[in-house]
């Protein structure tokens, strides 16, 4: 899974520029009170993490950032220029260093034109231009960038199918989006569209809106036998996220209804498109009850488990302890797993929850925003070491204290 190794901000909104801040491969607490841009950095994050600026194309920025994991190393620098046009005027620095290929290779894109060349051979450069719609998906650069490459030498893809192969790993973060404070997700969930196409070989299952591989990996296993009917039924069983939110609710079971939506046939195949979803839980007497009617912090509850089932590697999200139950929300920290995750919270249930090994992960693991008053530019810093050894030092002496810790040294 590629993890944000740190990012370097040149220009970003009120964000003072040089701002460079490390990151944990596994919690990274923002620090900070209102109005010092946590949220800001938590889009941002979003954003280097599934490196896709499309919703940025009419900002100016400048960033850079490395992203990693066991199968190699991106480096990127991307800048935009906003103008009239549609089209991003995007330019991005980009050197990747897959674990079994030889050589690095070195991508720039300047608007639609792509330069590639390997680091070890300045020369040998192919230029190739690539389709407006590639916008701000690092993938898609990453992807012509090795077709390019292969077109040049005649090498063959194998050459390439290190970079290729993290080209898809940075594709698998596409959509990763900030976990809101409120909601905005949960009301979110019920516009998903899915369109299922039966062929010989079974059902084709495609969405649009936040439809989770969950969602859709439960529709394919229902969509024969239920072909035709007048509302498909998904029990619980079939969609974990849903089976995980009736868990920790208490409810003994759940299940999703969908219904047929008005379409066209596409194609030679028989295509349906299905809509207006239902989430409705059921109580071991019987009772059932809609998502629509659960309380706000079980909407929130059932809303992050939808989030956590999309975001496989990188989980961004604002608030988590907001409404939820001491119990639930333990158990949400503990379904991070081996994710890399960036949060704010307000709770010091949260923040109490959190355990520390060593001074330099006490520095990795937290963020400090906070805004100059004589500038109003926003300041982003890691804990200095100094902080990080007196804070772990104190932690050693009373695990439980985290939050009344960092308040008694004015870091929350």
């Amino acid at each position: 899974m590629l993890k944000l190794q740190w990012l370097q901000v040149h220009q970003f909104r009120s964000v003072r520029p040089g701002t460079r801040l490390s990151f944990s491969p596994s919690f990274n607490v923002l620090l900070g009170e209102n109005g010092t841009g946590k949220t800001t950095l938590l889009e941002l994050v979003a954003a280097v993490a599934s490196s896709d600026f499309s919703a940025l194309r009419q900002e100016a920025f400048d960033l850079e950032y490395a992203l990693a994991s066991d199968t190699g190393r991106i480096t990127v620098r991307v800048r935009n220029a906003p103008s009239d046009s549609e089209a991003m005027e995007l330019g991005m620095d980009i050197t990747v260093a897959p674990r079994d290929m030889a050589w690095p290779l070195s991508i720039r894109r300047e608007g639609q034109q792509v330069t590639v060349s390997r680091q070890d051979d300045a020369s040998d450069v192919v230029h190739e231009r690539i389709a407006p719609e590639v916008g701000g998906r690092l993938w898609l650069v990453l992807m012509s960038g090795g077709i390019a490459w292969v077109e040049k030498t005649g090498e063959g893809t194998a050459a390439v199918e290190p970079l290729l192969a993290m080209a898809r790993e940075v594709s698998a973060q596409a959509g990763l989006g900030r976990f809101d404070e409120g909601l905005a997700y949960f009301d979110q969930l019920y516009q998903v569209e899915l369109r299922l196409s039966r062929r010989a070989e079974g059902v084709l299952a495609t969405g649009t809106g936040l439809a989770s591989e969950d969602l859709l990996d439960g529709l394919r296993k229902v969509a024969a036998s239920q072909w035709g009917s007048p509302r498909f039924v998904l029990p619980a069983e079939s969609i974990p996220f849903l089976r995980d939110s009736a868990r920790l609710l208490g409810f003994a079971s759940a299940e999703a209804l969908l219904s047929p939506l008005p379409s066209q046939a596409q194609g030679k195949y028989e295509t349906l498109s299905l809509g207006h979803l239902e989430l409705v839980f059921a109580g071991s007497g019987g009772q059932r009850v809609s998502a629509r009617e659960l309380g706000y912090g079980q909407k929130r509850l059932v809303a992050f488990q939808h989030y956590l089932a999309h975001a496989r590697a990188v989980v961004v999200a604002d608030e988590l302890a907001h409404a939820l139950h001491p119990r639930q929300l333990r158990a949400c920290v503990a379904e991070l797993g081996t994710r890399q995750s960036f949060l704010t919270s307000q709770s010091p249930l949260f923040l109490d929850s959190l355990t520390f090994d060593s001074p330099e992960q006490v520095s990795s693991t937290f963020a400090l925003c906070r805004r100059e008053e004589d500038t109003g530019l926003l300041v982003w810093e890691d804990l200095s070491p100094e902080a990080a050894e007196e804070f772990f030092t104190a932690w050693r002496a009373a695990p439980q204290r985290v939050g009344e810790l960092l308040q008694a040294r004015g870091f929350w």
